[in-house]
C-alpha cells in the first residue's frame, strides 16, 4: 500500500471542508471584516492541502524529482503553517480581563493540540523519508489535524444548538475522535498483513487519544486558565 490515490481522498475532503468554513469565512469573503491572521492561516492550509493533494499524483505520474522539490518547500511552508495557528489563536483570546476569557481559553488548547498531532506527524514523516511506507503514512495523518476544526464548525454551524458552550464542546470533540478513530482504525484493520509501514498508524491513533482525553482532564481545570492568561498576555499580535 503506496497510498497513491490519497489525493483523492483529501479532494474530497475539500467538500465538508468548504461547507465547514462557508458560513463564517468563505461566504463573507472578500469583504467582512476578517482578521489578517485569518487569511494568513487560510492561505498556508490551503497550500497544504495543494501538497497533500499534490504529492500522490506526483507519484503515480513517476515525477519523482518534482514530488521532491514540493517536499523540500514544505520545509518552509510547514513553519508558517505552526505559526499561523499560534498566532491564530492568540489574536483570538480576549483580554485576561474580560469576563469571556475563561470560556474562550479551551479553544487555545483545541489549536495547540492540532498544531501538535501536525507538527508530530510531519516531522515523523521526515525522519522516515527514505522509508516510502512509512513517509506516506505519516504525511497522510498530517491531514487528520484537520478534523477538529472541519467537525467543530459542521456541528456547531448546523447541527448542535448553542445552549452550554463547554456541553456543546465536549460533543465536538468526542464525535471528532470518533471520526479520526474511524479513519485509523479502518486504515489499521486494511493493512494488517502489511510488511512494513504498518507502525505509523497505530502511532497516530495512540497520540491522538491522548491529545483528546487530555482534553476532558486539562482544560476544565485552573491549570489550564492560567496557561491561558499566561499565553494572552505573550506580545504576539
Amino acid at each position: 500500500m503506496t497510498f497513491r490515490k490519497a489525493g483523492y481522498f483529501y479532494i474530497g475532503v475539500l467538500v465538508p471542508t468548504v461547507v465547514a468554513f462557508w458560513p463564517q469565512y468563505l461566504a463573507k469573503l472578500p469583504a467582512g471584516g476578517i482578521s489578517g491572521y485569518l487569511h494568513f492561516h487560510s492561505l498556508v492550509m490551503t497550500a497544504w492541502f495543494g501538497v497533500l493533494i499534490a504529492q500522490p499524483f506526483l507519484l503515480r505520474a513517476g515525477r519523482r524529482r518534482v514530488h521532491r522539490a514540493l517536499g523540500k518547500l514544505s520545509y518552509g511552508l510547514v513553519p508558517m503553517i505552526a505559526v499561523s495557528i499560534v498566532l491564530l489563536a492568540h489574536s483570538r483570546l480576549p483580554p485576561v480581563s474580560d469576563p469571556g476569557f475563561a470560556e474562550a481559553a479551551p479553544d487555545l488548547y483545541l489549536a495547540l493540540a492540532g498544531l501538535l498531532l501536525f507538527v508530530l506527524a510531519y516531522v515523523l514523516g521526515v525522519v522516515h523519508r527514505r522509508s516510502q511506507p512509512l513517509h506516506a503514512r505519516y504525511m497522510l495523518c498530517t491531514g487528520l489535524a484537520l478534523a477538529d476544526p472541519i467537525v467543530a464548525r459542521l456541528l456547531g454551524y448546523y447541527l448542535v444548538a448553542d445552549d452550554s458552550w463547554f456541553e456543546r464542546a465536549r460533543l465536538e470533540q468526542a464525535v471528532t475522535y470518533v471520526v479520526v478513530l474511524t479513519i485509523l482504525g479502518a486504515l489499521i484493520v486494511r493493512e494488517r498483513d502489511q510488511p512494513r509501514g504498518r507502525a505509523a498508524f497505530p502511532v497516530m491513533l495512540g497520540a491522538t487519544t491522548v491529545v483528546f482525553g487530555l482534553w476532558y482532564v486539562i482544560v476544565p481545570g485552573a491549570a489550564w486558565l492560567g496557561f491561558a492568561r499566561w499565553f494572552a498576555g505573550l506580545p504576539l499580535t
